[in-house]
């Protein structure tokens, strides 16, 4: 006898008849229209590992600051559904380290699929059945905007639609600017990879900047750069990956080659899958606040208002956004700290022109925003002296670049 797993539909009202103007109509209800995705997984044992691994991201922290101490929150991994791709995607407690499992269309058998994003807790009993999971085991995934069914023939688990942090929005809306910047710079086979992340440390200094170099037999960590490397901080933390290398059918790493502090990604080939794990250019830094988006909000760029809304995700694999609707109710446009300090200054007429330059007077002094010769701004304030332009314009900045769009305007 084959295997199965049975099935539970919901509705969203019962089916009714109606006689109106002497005719007789029958309604009939079908399933739940909140149902963004029925399917069957292909490779169950690969799905219940991907799922595993982001899901233990969110009660991982890789860096407590001083004086602090160490507080992990829920693991809720957002869920996207759509015709192309099952995506389960989450952020360390820190908010520098994201992991995205996409179960692509080859890897479901899909009876039902439109697009539709929601927020789940996974808790100790979906962890459960999920590391019961074996090669050949059915499992049935059912996506609904109340949250997420898991079946297998060990059980059943439902995961209810949670809150999602602010942080969160603000850090994928930055990561999908990041990402988008990212190329390609080095494929490395199952045996590669799997000597690559055994070589990893176990831990770094937070500030420390290592560099990975491809080989032919693989990839080689650095404590300096070398031909073709990228930057890489807190490498310890592409560890991720080792709860799936038992699948996994080789890796590709997107970076960006000679810089010193960058984003990087890390995206491991499954069966009928992917997961991938991108990082922020060093432990200490979490994507929130990388000021990546600050450049294209204030040019209105369609596709940073897109990702700002939450909206828009990015896949470097496909080198292509995706519709991603995260289930949250404010945007982050007008809730990013430096755009709403900007925003003040301009309103309040803090900045004043003096020739090519600009003075911005703010409650600790004025600060001198000039433009050199290569058309960067350069400002006389402490952000820009600890992080030049390196996690995007200072608040100054943007209320100059506000401040000449009115005066344009």
């Amino acid at each position: 006898m084959a295997n199965s797993v049975d099935v539970l539909y919901r509705y969203a009202r019962p089916s009714q008849g109606r006689i109106s103007d002497g005719a007789t109509s029958v309604e009939l209800t079908t399933t739940d229209t909140t149902v963004f995705l029925d399917a069957h997984a292909e490779r169950s044992d690969v799905v219940a590992a991907g799922l595993l691994a982001v899901g233990h991201l969110p009660g991982t922290r890789f860096y407590v600051p001083p004086g602090s101490f160490q507080r992990l929150q829920a693991s809720d991994p957002i869920v996207t559904a759509d015709p192309d791709a099952l995506r389960f995607e989450s952020l360390s407690a820190c908010c520098g380290v994201t992991a995205r499992l996409d179960v692509l269309p080859s890897g479901l058998d899909i009876s039902r699929a439109r697009h539709g994003t929601t927020n789940v807790d996974i808790n100790p009993a979906l962890r459960r059945l999920l590391a019961q999971v074996r090669k050949g085991d059915p499992m049935r995934l059912s996506v609904a905007d109340e949250g997420l069914d898991v079946r297998t023939l060990d059980g059943h688990a439902h995961e209810r639609k949670v809150s999602l942090p602010q942080r969160w929005v603000r850090s994928l809306a930055e990561l999908q600017v990041l990402l988008a910047q990212l190329s390609l710079v080095a494929e490395v086979d199952t045996m590669g990879l799997r000597a690559f992340v055994r070589s990893l440390p176990r831990s770094t200094p937070a500030q420390a900047v290592f560099w990975v170099q491809p080989l032919r037999s693989g990839l080689r960590l650095g404590s300096s750069p070398a031909p073709g490397s990228v930057a890489v901080g807190g490498p310890e933390r592409i560890r991720v990956l080792e709860s799936v290398l038992r699948h996994a059918t080789g890796l590709r790493v997107y970076g960006q080659v000679g810089d010193a502090a960058a984003t990087s990604c890390w995206v491991v080939d499954l069966p009928h899958s992917r997961l991938s794990v991108s990082l922020s250019p060093q432990t200490t830094r979490g994507f929130s606040g990388e000021g990546a988006l600050l450049e294209d909000l204030v040019d209105a760029n369609p596709d940073a208002l897109e990702a700002a809304h939450g909206r828009r995700g990015f896949d470097v694999a496909e080198q292509r956004y995706f519709d991603r609707v995260l289930p949250f109710g404010r945007d982050v446009l007008s809730e990013h700290p430096r755009l709403a300090r900007a925003q003040r200054l301009v309103l309040d007429g803090a900045v004043v022109a003096d020739g090519a330059d600009h003075s911005v007077r703010t409650s600790g002094g004025r600060h001198l925003v000039r433009r050199g010769a290569d058309g960067a701004e350069r400002c006389t304030c402490t952000w820009y002296a600890k992080h030049g332009s390196g996690r995007g314009p200072c608040a100054h900045v943007l209320a100059v670049r506000l401040a000449d769009r009115r005066t344009d305007g």
